[in-house]
């Protein structure tokens, strides 16, 4: 590849940003938009030199192709404000490509090597959105297996963070084909999970835990968990010895962060947090709240803005979260709502919404929302509740993007719960995920999306007569896009309520 080439007639390709073994990233531009992207150039002659015989370099040229196209295929999945999008696939004469969201920032690396440690709230406000990320593509069945500093970007402006390259990302999807990673181990140094580093190849999500330890141990302390020793080194550590408490390093640091780290870096799977919303619960109690001053000495960028300055351009708050652990209380932050002026939010934005016109109710709750998720979690019936009609505000909206965030986080927090009032709102958010497709003419993947949830909405003796209306509201849209007959029989089986 080189600059001024243009792909597939639509992207001009400006300079090369990065150059690696396996391949290359550019900077690009879309010809009919302006809009900047980054370009993801795979070499394939990266592991085909040298001293391989030319079957093995025959066999390594095809799995890293394989590789390289599931990567695309994964974040074509993958739909996350802290993932940057993917916006084309294609081929350069041999070479495949893919066009992502640019992201124009520092890697953490580098943002740690001018400044470490970070004050608590900026390094909360970090890791708060790289474990988001990581929800999102768990709940996807995707396990990130290179969470390090160098795959994490902070963005210029804003300060919002993105979590980078899937390029060995493990599928947990026992069907799922397996890639070696040519003869090394799937990782990093200094951020694999002891079995990992033991070389087992079938993992699950909790190797992404423990390297968010890592990189969480080195926001808060400046430094790894372990460094090489003469007579010990780092890998070696990592499957046998235990890690200094991060108190012991800062006395100043609290307690909860330090047990949540301790268990992050379990030598096990079984030591280490069973929910994601359990870490999230945590970290978000330590994140900066409106109207906070901005860190000390000055941070650029800053990634607490978007929690300090709600109405700044680059805000997207954060939702989500389970209720808070017993061992852990509640920690008020100034003025806030009581339940009964919560509930006074939640019936005047349901009065707007079935009106359809949203209004200063729904905006209200929406400012509302973040401190009710974050004082009382998502698993309580009223905070998931107003959670939805703030995705169904934002869909009204034009907002599809953002309302399909909302609602795959109260599907994902209400996952499994028995209750059928819970197990109901569920459902409904799923459904809401799935209509949020049809504007994006994902039509496959909202039919399938509906079909699923229709499915599991019909174990139901009696659904409750709105997660019913919604599914033929959502299939009406369907039926109007030319899915009609597909989805046909699912909505014969609805009319028996």
């Amino acid at each position: 590849m080189e600059a001024g080439e243009v792909l597939d007639g639509r992207f001009r390709v400006d300079e090369s940003l990065d150059q690696g073994g396996m391949g290359s990233i550019w900077k690009a531009t879309e010809t009919a938009t302006g809009l900047t992207v980054a370009v993801k150039v795979l070499r394939l002659d990266a592991y085909t030199q040298g001293r391989f015989s030319p079957r093995e370099q025959a066999r390594r040229r095809v799995e890293l192709l394989r590789r390289f196209e599931r990567e695309g295929v994964i974040l074509g999945e993958l739909d996350h404000s802290a993932i940057p999008r993917l916006l084309h696939r294609g081929y350069l004469r041999e070479e495949p490509y893919l066009v992502m969201e640019y992201v124009d920032g520092v890697t953490l690396r580098d943002f740690l090597d001018l400044r470490r440690p970070l004050p608590l709230d900026a390094a909360c406000a970090i890791a708060v959105q790289i474990t988001e990320a990581l929800a999102h593509a768990h709940s996807r069945g995707v396990v990130h297996r290179d969470l390090k500093p160098g795959n994490i970007v902070i963005a210029s402006v804003g300060g919002a963070v993105k979590l980078l390259d899937f390029g060995i990302a493990y599928l947990t999807d026992p069907d799922a084909t397996r890639y070696t990673a040519l003869g090394a181990t799937p990782g990093s140094a200094g951020y694999m999970a002891p079995e990992q580093l033991r070389g087992q190849q079938e993992v699950s999500a909790s190797v992404d835990f423990y390297a968010l330890g890592c990189v969480v141990f080195e926001l808060v302390t400046g430094e790894g968990p372990f460094r090489d020793k003469p007579d010990r080194n780092r890998d070696t550590q990592h499957v046998e010895d235990l890690p200094l408490r991060i108190r012991e390093i800062n006395a100043g640091l609290p307690q909860d962060l330090d047990d949540l780290v301790w268990d992050l870096l379990g030598k096990t799977p079984a030591d280490r947090p069973a929910h994601i919303e359990d870490i999230l619960v945590v970290l978000r109690d330590h994140l900066p709240r409106p109207g906070d001053p901005a860190p000390e000495p000055e941070l650029d960028p800053d990634p607490t803005t978007r929690y300090r300055c709600p109405a700044g351009p680059a805000f997207a708050p954060a939702f989500g979260g389970a209720k808070p652990s017993p061992r852990r209380p509640v920690r008020r932050r100034g003025a806030w709502l009581g339940r009964q002026e919560f509930a006074g939010l939640l019936l005047q934005a349901r009065t707007e919404l079935e009106a359809e016109t949203p209004g200063v109710g729904c905006e209200q709750l929406a400012l509302a929302l973040d401190g009710a998720v974050a004082d009382w979690g998502l698993r309580e019936f009223a905070v998931s509740e107003a959670q939805l009609m703030c995705a169904d505000s934002a869909r009204l909206a034009g907002n599809d993007r953002r309302a399909a965030s909302l609602y795959e986080q109260v599907a994902v927090a209400l996952h499994g719960r028995a209750d059928p009032v819970l197990r109901a709102l569920a459902l409904e958010a799923r459904v809401g995920a799935a209509e949020c497709k049809v504007p994006e003419d994902d039509l496959l993947g909202a039919v399938m999306a509906w079909e699923e949830a229709v499915t599991d909405v019909l174990e139901f003796a009696a659904a409750p007569d709105r997660l019913v209306a919604r599914c033929r509201e959502v299939a009406l849209e369907l039926d109007e896009r030319g899915c009609g007959s597909a989805i046909a029989p699912l909505v014969a089986k609805l009319a028996r309520w």
